[in-house]
């Protein structure tokens, strides 16, 4: 931990903790900033009846995401989100005046249905009034996966400039007649294609919900409305819903729900009585692990953006990004992602898992789903995403599931989000995510090992070790690739549903992990404003704390965190009514 510096600001009025600004890099959009700051988001959607923060920050939870009404008070320096159903109903609202600074991220309504005029129009007003107001919340809109057709989310985005676009889909389900269980992975994946996709074309993040819930929907004939049984995920699902997410570029995480009579996190007393978040259960303690490894990973994931989609090279004014070689390649498709496709039985007949919406069967690709080392893949080009893989495999390893076949595969790239997260001697530097999608409705994580092998060419010297983000411990380390034939080759054993994150060892710092030094605070003013000057490593990140009183117990309050992008940084407040004096210090964090 660096040393801490800390300084009193005594002026005529206080130095209030609501409305304080960031001067963030020009390239970088406001809710990519206060994620920058924040890291991460992995929220739970909680009640404020019987609810432990401990339990809760336990889980490794970033901020508290409040459902249908707010309590702030419960957690009074921990930061909170929540939805708004109506625009006389946003923030400050009963007691959250005093909390507004740990106000991350705002829902405006939820599920409006943007394909109709009259919604579209009632949110665009909505969303115009009230973001001058919220200069550190990430405002957002939720709708169901599938809900607005491309042409209205598209607009919508562009008119409303909201700061976040968000999707909720639950693909862990049951036949309601038969409680056969089942999965709707590819649907679900096209949905995270969708999202990524509109999020990059306009410079914003998108986040999803979970499913940490269970409830049976009873059919609707009237409407033909087919009933639903949504059951509670399994570990390997759980996983899946978490690390398949990231590794489609989300950035926010909402658990629907957390203490709900419905979670899937917590049981019953053995009369059946509801008790919040008391006893935990086995799915507890997975999600205690996952949301370790998505706040590791997120401390990188938030300085990166998936590399640009392969295009034609007939296209009149292409995007950019690379051409294909194939001069019939079809525009369109998804190719910043890949997926190594499984296999699985329908009788007695093996077949090549299906691919998502968007995605697109790569020529090269086997036909014979029967023969054991047959593969098939989504479309891919060397060296198009980077400039080392060319081949790969995978074994389903445990052999408890799926009957012995391997399952899906998927594999992102990614760029920083911009060339100032690792230093000016760098560009294009290329991150890659590896995500085991094997899962199985019941079992163990670990029954859906897969063994996944990457093979690189052109690896020499320093680059022949990987620089891989440890998802327990959240630090880097390097991972040596051994010779095989005249390539390298990296070998992983991924329970069902993980995932890893690495980069090529070209020298440049793995983004999001630049060690703090010493920090020097200066008081400042801009146009009138306080503000604190915070000088300290380029990349690295830092903690802004204050207390009201050096004498005694010092009890330092968390203003948020800083990541600098440059060696100076400024930090301001808005004035308030109130005149006490406030003492500041900045923590480095490692």
């Amino acid at each position: 931990m660096s040393s801490k510096s800390f300084f009193k600001f005594v002026l005529v009025f206080a130095l209030s903790l609501f409305g304080f600004s960031r001067s963030g890099h020009a390239q970088v959009s406001k809710a990519h900033q206060i994620l920058i700051d924040r890291g991460l988001q992995v929220q739970g959607m909680a009640e404020a009846a019987i609810f432990h923060l401990s339990t809760y920050t336990n889980a490794h939870y970033t901020s508290i995401n409040w459902g249908y009404s707010s309590d702030p008070s419960q957690a009074p320096v921990f930061p909170w989100s929540g939805w708004v159903s109506d625009i006389t109903n946003m923030p400050p609202m009963g007691s959250e005046a005093p909390y507004m600074s740990q106000l991350v991220s705002l829902s405006l309504s939820d599920e409006p249905f943007l394909n109709s005029q009259f919604y579209f129009d009632k949110m665009l007003n909505w969303f115009t009034n009230v973001q001058n107001s919220y200069p550190n919340t990430i405002l957002y809109i939720n709708n169901w996966g599938g809900e607005v057709e491309d042409g209205p989310l598209s607009s919508f985005i562009a008119q409303a400039r909201p700061d976040m676009i968000s999707f909720d889909f639950y693909p862990w389900q049951s036949d309601y007649y038969t409680h056969v269980p089942f999965a709707l992975s590819q649907t679900w994946y096209g949905e995270l294609r969708r999202y990524k996709a509109w999020a990059s074309a306009y410079n914003i993040p998108y986040g999803i919900y979970r499913q940490t819930f269970h409830a049976v929907e009873e059919p609707d004939p009237t409407n033909n409305v087919p009933g639903r049984i949504y059951r509670d995920p399994s570990a390997s699902e759980m996983r899946l819903n978490t690390f398949g997410a990231l590794a489609f570029n989300a950035k926010m995480l909402i658990d629907f729900t957390y203490n709900s009579g419905a979670s899937s996190l917590f049981d019953r007393d053995e009369q059946g009585q509801w008790h919040g978040d008391t006893l935990t259960n086995a799915l507890y303690n997975e999600m205690v692990d996952i949301n370790q490894r998505a706040v590791n990973f997120g401390k990188a994931l938030v300085f990166l953006k998936p590399v640009y989609e392969m295009h034609n090279t007939n296209t009149v004014n292409p995007p950019p990004g690379p051409g294909s070689d194939d001069q019939y390649f079809p525009n369109g498709y998804c190719t910043s992602v890949m997926f190594l496709r499984g296999k699985s039985m329908s009788g007695s007949v093996t077949n090549f898992n299906p691919l998502p919406d968007s995605f697109y069967n790569d020529p090269s690709s086997a036909t014979n789903s029967n023969l054991i080392n047959s593969s098939a893949y989504s479309w891919w080009e060397f060296p198009k995403n980077d400039p080392y893989l060319t081949g790969w495999s995978m074994t389903n390893k445990a052999g408890v599931m799926n009957n012995g076949l391997p399952g899906d595969v998927i594999i992102s790239w990614f760029h920083p989000l911009d060339e100032i997260y690792d230093g000016t001697n760098y560009t294009n530097e290329v991150y890659m995510m590896v995500v085991n999608a094997l899962t199985a409705t019941n079992g163990t994580a670990a029954d859906c090992m897969q063994e996944i092998k990457l093979t690189f060419s052109g690896l020499t010297g320093a680059m022949t070790n990987l620089i891989m983000l440890d998802p327990v411990t959240g630090q880097w380390k390097t991972n040596g690739l051994p010779v095989f034939s005249t390539k390298r080759q990296l070998t992983l054993d991924l329970n069902g549903g993980d995932a890893v994150l690495f980069k090529f060892n070209t020298g440049a710092p793995f983004v999001g992990h630049v060690p703090p030094s010493a920090v020097r605070l200066t008081a400042t003013t801009q146009a009138g404003t306080p503000g604190i000057s915070v000088q300290g490593t380029v990349g690295a990140h830092y903690q802004l704390q204050t207390t009201s009183a050096l004498l005694g117990v010092n009890n330092w309050t968390t203003v948020t965190n800083l990541y600098l992008p440059t060696s100076t940084y400024v930090f301001t407040n808005m004035p308030s009514v109130n005149t006490t004096n406030s003492y500041y210090r900045v923590v480095g964090i490692p």
